[in-house]
């Protein structure tokens, strides 16, 4: 992550937290995540045990997340990413709006746009 042109720093605080500050100066409360599939119930018992999050990334290519959470968290302003999605969402003003092609569709097929 230290290698994005939106990345000035990145500080760990362990349990997978990290504090990362973009170009523009604002910092992001990060959760990398390794589960299999996070759904809605892992989001609140993420954000009760660990508090308000910008963002929680998915850090493996064998695990994802259901719709149902990120709709549930990009109503709460918070980003659910893989990594290669968080990448770019950085490039966005409200990164927890950036969807990528195929959940744009799944999110306008379900009226949920």
């Amino acid at each position: 992550m230290n290698a994005h042109s939106r990345i000035a720093s990145l500080k760990a605080h362990g349990d997978g937290i990290y504090d990362i500050t973009t170009g523009l100066g604002k910092t992001l409360r990060i959760f990398i995540c390794e589960c299999y599939s996070f759904g809605a119930a892992e989001y609140v018992e993420s954000t009760q045990a660990l508090g308000r999050l910008d963002a929680i990334v998915i850090n493996s290519a064998w695990c994802g997340y259901t719709m149902v959470a990120k709709r549930l968290t990009r109503s709460e302003k918070v980003g659910l990413f893989t990594i290669g999605g968080f990448m770019s969402a950085l490039n966005k003003a409200n990164l927890w709006d950036y969807l990528t092609e195929a959940e744009h569709e799944i999110f306008k097929t379900n009226g949920w746009l």
